[in-house]
């Protein structure tokens, strides 16, 4: 009976070491698997493949998106990390808690289910849990007796809190809790770094991004080094960029703190092109030459208080005004105006002050150019262009015309009995007579219009689409005010009349290379007959090219 007794126990006490040391193996190889899991989590995530983008990609909404779609892929990648996490533990449920300073709570990132929001925790019972550790830094676990429900760890970067990695299962972890308190920070530890990585792959595709489409947009604004053409690139690639309805470029000379505005957008409503206001927004920002935003730009951009200028679209709900600076001097600004208010910040304007301060020289020499050309083709004393400029406006003008179709018309004026004056009065006071009908003049005329010193006292004034009677209409209007204002120098009045003679081609004038000689005839004419008066050439019939 003893001895029966002795091999029953004998047996039982066998069984019992065979399954102890199954148990041990089966938790050896777990252990190993766990092991090999965790050695994956050391890689740095793949970067994915290289992204088409162009300058389009510095606008706001785009950024957005690319954000939204980084954010998407992301939490993909942590998904399938805390699939892993979730089968070392045995969890039914493995999440990851990102910590959200500013609001001083906890908020689910990524979870390990394929569902929109995790599936199996109890928040109202397990929430609390959560919050405790992260504000205590102590893993934390919850159960009954040996079951284990929840485990929460603090999950750390260089010290300083990121969020709370849980693991939840309903039944119970396959982990017992001297197994979680080991296992929760190895796990917290692997996670910080992957989202240390995460976070380094978002900013550096951002910066990728952002690179690429300010090259794009560099190669865009070399394509043309004139003025006129660098103007427009910028304000026409700064719209591609930005959320704005409209862009105009501002010259400005900071030795006389005066500006104009030399290239504008359609979508600015600006009805021409003028010299900056002095009291305007834009002027004052070109004289601090500091980035100058207005997220609301409802009534300080109303009417004319932007640049001094009228326009024909409502005034922007948000404004931008981009210094363009070169060695510590403003050159110029870019103004962005947008349609809604709250457009413009100051991550919205970063890359287009970066494409300011590309072109800032290539602006600088083209300007430079520009200006010692238009001396060039300036008359010193009146300010009007000169004969070179009118031989090259010609012909432009009478090529469009022939082009499309349109006319143009030449009026010839000379002052009268001008040596009488010279006689009389001096040189000094001819000069002054002759600067000031200059001024009428140029001021009775649209600014597409050309107004030349052709020699000594005659003035020729090239006016595009413009027929016969448009263009005898406005030299009556002109001779009417020189003869009805008083010349004055050094304390005399002059009284001082002027001739004109038009023509117009193709209209009055079939050949081209007759054009000056019909005005000049036609001039002759109103001096023969008795002059401050104003002639026309007579149409004639046919037509012949020339």
């Amino acid at each position: 009976m003893l001895l029966a007794a002795a091999v029953l126990l004998a047996v039982v006490a066998l069984a019992a070491a065979g399954s102890a040391a199954l148990r041990l193996r089966r938790a050896d190889r777990e252990l190993v698997a766990a092991r090999a899991q965790l050695a994956r989590f050391d890689v740095e995530p793949a970067m994915p493949a290289e992204e088409q983008v162009g300058l389009e990609a510095l606008r706001r909404d785009n950024r957005v998106k690319f954000d939204e779609d980084a954010q998407v892929e992301d939490r993909a990648l942590m998904s399938q990390l805390l699939a892993d996490f979730r089968d070392v533990g045995a969890a039914e449920e493995a999440i990851f808690w990102r910590w959200n300073a500013e609001k001083d709570a906890l908020a689910p990132s990524a979870w390990s289910t394929a569902t929109p929001r995790p599936a199996h925790f109890d928040v109202v019972q397990w929430g609390p849990l959560v919050q405790w550790s992260a504000e205590t830094g102590v893993v934390q676990t919850v159960g009954v007796d040996e079951v284990v429900h929840v485990g929460a760890a603090c999950v750390r970067r260089r010290g300083q809190l990121i969020g709370v990695l849980s693991l939840t299962h309903r039944e119970g972890l396959g982990l017992e809790r001297p197994a979680l308190r080991e296992w929760l920070p190895r796990l917290a530890t692997q996670l910080a770094s992957y989202v240390e990585l995460i976070d380094y792959r978002r900013r550096y595709q951002r910066h990728m991004r952002q690179s690429k489409a300010l090259l794009d947009a560099v190669q865009r604004l070399q394509g043309d080094q004139t003025g006129v053409g660098l103007g427009r690139a910028l304000c026409e690639t700064a719209l591609d960029v930005s959320s704005a309805r409209g862009a105009v470029l501002v010259r400005w000379d900071s030795e006389s703190e005066t500006g104009e505005l030399q290239y504008a957008t359609e979508g600015t409503g600006l009805r021409e092109l003028t010299a900056l206001e002095g009291t305007s927004v834009v002027a004052e920002a070109c004289r601090t030459g500091l980035l100058h935003v207005l997220e609301d730009a409802r009534g300080a951009a109303s009417g004319q208080a932007l640049y001094g200028a009228a326009r024909v679209i409502r005034e922007p709900g948000s404004v931008a005004i981009i210094p363009i600076a070169k060695d510590g001097r403003t050159l110029g600004a870019l103004v962005l105006e947008a349609e809604e208010e709250g457009t413009f910040t100051q991550e919205e304007t970063r890359p287009l002050t970066v494409l300011g301060a590309v072109v800032a020289g290539s602006l600088e020499l083209a300007w430079s150019y520009a200006e010692v050309d238009k001396r060039a083709r300036t008359d010193p004393l009146t300010g009007l262009w000169n004969r070179l400029h009118f031989g090259e406006q010609l012909q432009r003008m009478l090529a469009e015309a022939d082009r499309h179709e349109l006319p143009v018309s030449l009026v010839l004026v000379d002052i009268d009995h001008f040596k009488r004056v010279n006689d009389s009065f001096g040189h000094e006071a001819g000069d002054a007579v002759l600067k000031q009908v200059a001024i009428i003049l140029q001021e009775g005329i649209r600014n597409v219009d050309i107004c030349v010193r052709y020699g000594g006292e005659e003035i020729a004034m090239l006016m595009g689409h413009t027929e016969s009677a448009r263009a005898v209409e406005v030299a009556e209007r002109l001779r009417a005010r020189i003869a009805a204002t008083p010349m004055r120098h050094a304390g005399a009045e002059i009284a001082v009349t002027a001739s004109f003679g038009v023509a117009s081609y193709p209209e009055t004038v079939k050949v081209r290379d007759q054009l000056f000689p019909s005005a000049d005839k036609a001039l002759y004419i109103a001096k023969h007959d008795g002059r401050n008066c104003v002639r026309a050439k007579p149409a004639t019939k046919g037509r012949t090219a020339g």
